[in-house]
């Protein structure tokens, strides 16, 4: 991939994460050097290591989403890494960033990211953030792939989860997913999972 072509994916990614995030940059050369690596693969797997940027641009880029199952997330690792393979063996790259790798003199707008640390107006300043995401895309372009790690590992459960059954909730008469034969209502409806409140 020539530079231009790679900034142009970039931009195709920032649409589709509708922020201009600097996660997105990284994540892009992450997911290009995984496919390097691993090579051809006609069913293409994924998992990620976090629920941020990463996320997105693993979608984007290799057709593995959420929705079709084909994309994994192990979002409470929390590391910023990502794992492509094959879903017919398992047999895939994992493409992490290496702590050991980042110089704080030549990069520290990168470390502190990394390490959330950077300046408290970042959270709330809009400006302030894209300052900080200016200095820390300026870093990575200098760096590149020079700051990951990479290995060849063996997805243990590589195969699509299963269809499980359905049920309808005696509740709320809503069906639901029923992974355990033995549930009677949705987890909403038992309080398990309520992310939300009726409003009156």
């Amino acid at each position: 991939m020539t530079q231009q072509e790679f900034m142009d994916l970039v931009e195709e990614v920032y649409k589709f994460h509708t922020k201009r995030a600097p996660g997105i940059l990284i994540g892009v050369e992450m997911v290009d050097l995984a496919r390097r690596k691993l090579g051809e693969v006609k069913n293409l797997g994924a998992v990620t290591e976090t629920q941020v940027c990463l996320s997105d641009v693993i979608q984007y880029m290799t057709g593995c989403t959420i929705g079709n199952k084909y994309l994994i997330m192990r979002d409470r690792i929390g590391r910023y890494a990502l794992t492509l393979y094959d879903r017919k063996d398992g047999r895939g790259v994992r493409v992490f960033v290496d702590q050991k790798k980042l110089d704080s003199k030549k990069m520290p707008e990168i470390c502190r990211f990394f390490l959330r640390k950077r300046a408290p107006e970042v959270a709330d300043d809009m400006e302030a953030r894209k300052e900080s995401a200016e200095k820390i895309v300026a870093e990575f372009l200098a760096a590149g792939r020079n700051i990951f790690g990479w290995q060849f590992v063996r997805v243990k459960d590589y195969k699509k989860p299963p269809v499980h059954p359905v049920k309808l909730c005696p509740d709320c008469h809503e069906s639901f997913i029923c992974p355990d034969e033995d549930e009677k209502t949705c987890q909403a409806c038992s309080g398990e999972h309520d992310y939300y409140q009726l409003e009156q």
